[in-house]
Order: structure tokens, then sequence, then C-alpha cells
């Protein structure tokens, strides 16, 4: 019996966020706590709502989402991301908010069972986003809302290319970054009218980038990684806008402080 989402892909992100839950979870608990709460205030739930949160991880849009309201689920198919996402609720008081196994291709609820649903940074893990957006619109009631924030790549193929590339070096689990017209392509193929959408850039260390990843300087994978992204400064080919940081850094690659840019795409759509 075929996988919804393929069983190797599958294996690989249940792999990879398994080996880095904890350091993944502290940045997605931390850093990324402001980003969630801007994805609610564009979605603007009413205080009525039945929400849910697809490959939730350690829940920091679910708990973003609960206190603004009626109930909300998170969903996730690694153990060890809802074990630290059942932890936070318990912490939080959040009394409303609850998390369970299983696959973003093949939600196991029925249709228009929630009135929002949000999923961030998960669809470049997706090997078919298109897929897993048609299940997000059918869990979702006329009128209701889905949100997402995922990263957004350039719109040029080669550069897209390239930018992928160094995902993938850095993660294994990486399918790859859509462009902003691709998702708005496939938001309308599945029956979602856009009503927001907001780019945003945010600065980032690479080290610290691939330290949430599990990689330490002096691996293969930091090595490679940081050897395709140096590579791009002259004329940021990837849409990264890397550099060393400091002036006294410039041009340097014996292990100055590399900064990139992170660039993020939020999108509110409503079904029709």
């Amino acid at each position: 019996m075929k996988t919804p989402g393929g069983r190797e892909q599958l294996d690989r992100v249940r792999e990879r966020f398994t080996r880095t839950a904890d350091a993944f979870a502290d940045f997605s608990l931390g850093p990324r706590r402001n980003e969630a709460a801007w994805l609610v205030e564009l979605a603007a739930p009413q205080g009525h709502e039945i929400a849910l949160d697809v490959a939730c991880g350690p829940g920091t849009f679910a708990r973003a989402f609960a206190p603004r309201v009626r109930c909300a689920c998170g969903l996730d198919l690694t153990m060890a991301m809802l074990e630290r996402a059942r932890r936070v609720a318990a912490e939080e008081n959040l009394r409303n908010l609850f998390f369970a196994c299983g696959n973003a291709y093949a939600l196991p609820f029925a249709d228009a069972a929630f009135d929002l649903a949000s999923c961030g940074y998960s669809l470049h893990h997706m090997s078919d986003p298109l897929a897993v957006l048609l299940e997000l619109a059918r869990v979702v009631g006329p009128g209701g809302q889905v949100a997402l924030l995922d990263l957004v790549a350039p719109e040029e193929p080669e550069r897209a290319a390239l930018n992928n590339q160094i995902e993938i070096a850095r993660d294994h689990s990486h399918v790859r970054t859509l462009a902003a017209t691709e998702f708005e392509r496939f938001l309308a193929e599945a029956s979602l009218e856009l009503s927001r959408r907001e780019v945003k850039e945010r600065l980032r260390s690479f080290d610290d980038w691939m330290q949430i990843a599990g990689s330490e300087p002096g691996d293969h994978t930091y090595t490679r990684t940081r050897e395709l992204m140096e590579a791009t400064i002259r004329d940021d080919a990837a849409g990264f806008h890397p550099h060393f940081a400091g002036e006294e850094a410039a041009g340097r690659s014996d292990g100055s402080d590399l900064r990139f840019v992170q660039t993020s795409l939020f999108l509110v759509a409503r079904k029709k």
C-alpha cells in the first residue's frame, strides 16, 4: 500500500526532527514565536474558531493560536516534537490545546471539521505540497481560513535551484522551497482565495542555522554547506544575501561569522 507523501521522505523528516528535537524546539519556541504571533494577527481569529496546526513541531504556532480560538489541535509526524509540544502546553496552562500524531497528506479529520488551519515552516519538507494544501482546504469549512508561513525561494529558476541546493546540503529532509508565485497558484488550485500576503526578512547566523540542523563546524555537512553559501557572496546567486559579519571580516572564509538573510512568506487565504 502506498504511503501518502512517500515513506522514504516521511522517514527522513521523522529522523531529522527526532535527532535535532531539542535544538530545533528551542529555536522554534524562541526566535520564531514573534513570527507565529504575527501569523495569528494576519488571520485575526474571532474567538469562536476550532483551529488546526499541521506539522506543528513543538507547538510554536498552535500555542500562538490557542488563546485566540475556542479550541486548537496540533498534529505532527514526530513523537519527539509532540512530547515537547505537550509539555509546553501544560507549562503554559493551555487547556484548550491538544495534540495528535498524524500524516499531513492524510489528515485524520472529517471534511469541514475546522474553521481555521495553519502550517508553519513545513511545506518545504513536503514532496507534494499541493496535496497537503488540498488536505488543509478539505478539513476547513466554507468561509474558513488557511494560514501559511514558510521559506520562499527567488522567482528566477536558476537562483531558486541554487537556493534549494544549499538548503538540501544543510538538511537532507528539505525537499524544495517554493517561489511566491507557486504558493499562490497552489492556493488557487485548492480553491483558497488569498486575502493577506506579506514578505519578511530576518538576518541569520550561519553557525546557529547549522547547529539547529545538528551540524557543527568541521563536519562534512557544515563544510559543504558553507562552501556553497560562500560561493554565492559575490553575486548573491541564491538569494540569501550572504556576507561576513563586520568590516574586518570582509572577504574572509577562515571561520569568520557568516551571516545571511532568510526570506519568509506569510499567507492567509479563505476557502471559497
